[in-house]
């Protein structure tokens, strides 16, 4: 009675919560062809048909499609590393220390550097720990990694040892949490008169707890310091001639945990083009050599870092940079991607730039020992290009 009227297609879309309009179409298909492209679209989370129909002056309107965007599934944070050098603490203080906050930072490494924390941080700040566990079963996996260690190193009992494991986490945490509820009464940290702060910490909580506020209030301060290198400015704008050793040990402590960052050191050594040219300019400031011109500069507080190492003032941090630097060594990645053929010779350079003026060598046995295996594995793959796979074979034993 009132005719077939008109018919048309909009096809919608929705992101970032705002609907939008992607088009119009007068055929049904191709209007729920286009929607289904939508749904497969980077940033779409929902896509919709609304078919409008004009009769007799009267616009009807109806969905006849409505789905929502596929979501790829979140790929949970895994653990980082092993629990290989972890020490076999038995008090909330060894849990603190630098071994196993060096193992804490290889385990939780993902975590660590998504957060732009480091562990010394996580230790001492119980709105990050309490991030930490919301993350489900990472800090229970990094715990049974460790225990594991220690079953199958000590002969301890897994099940026991996690067990004590977590009381000592929890014991360390809730000193944070208490700290964070009395955050108001706490000792004012001024980061401009370290001596006048440590003397408010020693009245309020004594001699013995003055490491643990301190790292406490220190945390606290960083906690506006945004990535790891900015942290990283911070405390050493803490350091001058003057600090007291008592000081130093607790900054080191923190800056050490940042140089056990791989994506923070690359960013503080700078668009180096090889491996070869990053690891000379590391050996380079941890001699305090004037830096190779042909080499990409380094971040000043880098530089700043190597200083206080070869000064013996920040011994933590000296060992975690030559530890990375061996693991680079020692490493699969070959000194310069563009020309396999140049490993021995770039590596015996290395083993130069790597000896201080008195010809000793920056890590002494460990460190030529993986200088050692990289010619080896360079030596086997020449063979092996010959056709002398037993010859290559054979230097493995040696």
């Amino acid at each position: 009675m009132f005719g077939t009227g008109s018919v048309s297609y909009e096809v919608q879309s929705r992101r970032e919560g705002r609907w939008l309009i992607e088009g119009a179409y007068t055929d049904q298909e191709a209007a729920l062809s286009a929607a289904r492209s939508q749904l497969a679209a980077s940033g779409v989370e929902e896509a919709k048909v609304v078919k409008f129909r004009t009769i007799a002056g009267l616009s009807l309107e109806t969905v006849i499609l409505h789905k929502t965007a596929p979501q790829a599934a979140r790929k949970g944070l895994t653990l980082g590393g092993t629990a290989e050098g972890a020490p076999l603490c038995r008090k909330p203080d060894d849990l603190r220390g630098f071994e196993s906050r060096v193992v804490i930072g290889r385990l939780l490494r993902p975590y660590l550097d998504a957060q732009r924390i480091t562990p010394t941080e996580l230790l001492h700040s119980w709105p990050l720990f309490r991030r930490l566990e919301e993350q489900g079963a990472l800090l229970g996996a990094a715990i049974h990694a460790v225990a594991r260690h220690h079953a199958d190193l000590h002969g301890v009992s897994h099940a026991a040892r996690a067990r004590e494991l977590r009381q000592m986490v929890e014991a360390v945490v809730a000193t944070a949490r208490d700290a964070l509820a009395e955050r108001r009464r706490l000792p004012r940290f001024d980061a401009a008169d370290l001596p006048g702060t440590s003397n408010r910490i020693e009245e309020s909580v004594g001699e013995a707890g003055h490491d643990t506020l301190f790292l406490i209030l220190l945390c606290q301060q960083l906690e506006g310091g945004g990535p790891l290198a900015g942290k990283l400015e911070l405390l050493l704008a803490m350091i001058d001639d003057d600090v007291w050793p008592r000081h130093l040990d607790l900054l080191d402590a923190v800056i050490a945990d940042i140089m056990g960052s791989a994506d923070t050191m690359k960013d503080l050594l700078g668009a180096q083009p090889s491996l070869h040219a990053g690891l000379c300019a590391l050996a380079d400031a941890l001699f305090d050599r004037d830096p190779d011109p042909a080499l990409a500069p380094m971040a000043a507080s880098l530089r700043q870092v190597c200083r206080l190492a070869l000064q013996g003032r920040a011994p933590q941090s000296r060992a975690v940079l030559l530890e990375r630097l061996r693991q680079s060594v020692v490493g699969d990645q070959p000194l310069d991607r563009r020309d396999a053929k140049a490993e021995g010779v770039l590596t015996r350079d290395l083993a130069d730039r790597l000896k201080g003026a008195d010809g000793a060598l920056l890590g002494g046995a460990a460190m030529e020992k993986a200088l050692e295996r990289r010619l080896v594995r360079h030596r086997q793959s020449v063979l092996r290009a010959q056709g002398m796979h037993d010859i290559a074979d054979r230097l493995s034993g040696r």
